[in-house]
């Protein structure tokens, strides 16, 4: 039935990020351009190795900028957003360029643009490989205004083809071009909002943009079906699962009234606070402390019936949020990265589901094994895998 509910519906999904008429002229629109990070190769060299990233790809010193911009919001109001540009030294006029979606964040400040942590670290390996890197930081993160509509696949791809036009506009004033053909990667949430992004741009989101390839990176591409039972039934690390469910349904309610009064989704006694947790405000592990260590000790029986079997106001935020894998048919190559075990976050089974689904379409989208790693070693260890994949493609 999920299965389904998702694949039939799927094109209102995704295609409400495919504007049926030329975007308004301050969609994308540059607002402001602030110098963030300065690296010479060495200093490259020096941070990744101390993430534990490969740094055989290094060939340039890397500048990253935060970009502001105008993009829409949920209501399709013009709101501000933010996101990081990061720019290869010395790499001629014409550069290839990456979009990289990034993973799970519940703060502002942990951002790529504003937070020099694992969302700043993607844009400057690729970007030292000599890839001008565009990584949004999606609507309410970074300095951009409101709170994050999390998982919601329609604002996540609008606000990432309008980090496109503003990243080429800055990259033209200063001298430079951006390659409009684009390789797409993403990491976790970044995942599905990459497939999603390369979907909206092959139906012509904005015509100037087109698709090489496309790497996801331990996404959680199957939501209903494979990621929220195996945090109900606890495959997924506890914790990280009673604070992904909680992220889930607050940003649904605020956009499609899943649950109406926090008493309906969780238990008295943190009804009261869950909400505010998700103000843009609170780190990860503030969030932790607040909440249980499990979901069945926050959720109502209705709201896990719900994440298990979508109905009404749910089965809408469903079909907004999950499918990115399903109902379409990429053009452009597609390369799924995972561990085969040791992720205590994204269980495999999503990337295993996205490459059946696109078979079924006749789509070889294999499902490359990063061995036994944690979740965010996992992004780690597929850098310098995917900059092979991308340079492997004309």
């Amino acid at each position: 039935m999920i299965t389904s509910i998702l694949v039939t519906a799927l094109t209102a999904a995704l295609i409400t990020a495919v504007p049926a008429h030329p975007a308004p002229a301050w969609r994308g629109e540059l607002r402001s351009a602030v110098p963030i990070s300065s690296l010479n190769p060495a200093q490259v060299s020096d941070l990744l190795t101390g993430q534990g990233i490969d740094t055989g790809s290094v060939r340039h010193g890397v500048d990253v900028y935060r970009l502001e911009y105008r993009t829409a919001g949920p209501d399709g109001r013009p709101v501000i957003a933010s996101g990081a540009v990061a720019l290869p030294r010395d790499a001629g006029r014409m550069l290839r360029t990456i979009g990289f979606q990034h993973g799970t964040i519940a703060a502002k400040a942990e951002a790529g643009s504003v937070g020099p942590d694992t969302n700043r670290l993607a844009p400057i390996t690729y970007a030292a490989a000599g890839y001008a890197t565009v990584a949004p930081d999606y609507l309410g993160l970074g300095t951009g205004e409101g709170t994050h509509p999390y998982a919601d696949l329609p604002t996540q791809t609008s606000a990432s083809v309008d980090m496109l036009r503003a990243a080429d506009t800055f990259v033209r004033r200063n001298g430079a071009v951006l390659d409009r053909r684009l390789f797409l990667t993403g990491f976790s949430q970044g995942g599905p909002a990459a497939l999603a992004l390369g979907r909206a741009l092959q139906h012509g989101a904005d015509p100037r943009f087109s698709v090489r390839a496309i790497a996801g990176v331990s996404g959680f591409y199957d939501l209903f079906g494979t990621q929220f039972p195996a945090a109900l039934d606890g495959t997924v690390q506890p914790q990280l699962a009673t604070i992904s469910t909680a992220y889930y349904l607050v940003a649904m309610n605020r956009l499609y009234d899943v649950y109406g009064q926090p008493s309906s989704a969780f238990e008295k006694d943190y009804a009261p606070v869950v909400e505010g947790l998700f103000d843009g405000l609170h780190s990860g592990p503030e969030i932790m402390r607040e909440l249980p260590r499990t979901p069945a000790e926050l959720l109502t029986d209705r709201a896990e019936r719900q994440l298990r079997r979508p109905t009404g106001a749910m089965a809408r935020a469903a079909r907004a949020s999950d499918g990115s894998c399903t109902g379409w048919t990429p053009r452009a190559e597609v390369r799924l990265y995972a561990a085969g075990s040791g992720d205590e976050l994204v269980p495999p089974g999503n990337s295993v589901h996205c490459r059946d689904e696109f078979r079924r379409r006749g789509v070889d989208a294999p499902v490359v094994d990063l061995g036994t790693v944690d979740h965010n070693t996992s992004a780690k260890r597929a850098y310098p895998l995917v900059l092979g994949f991308f340079a492997g493609r004309p």
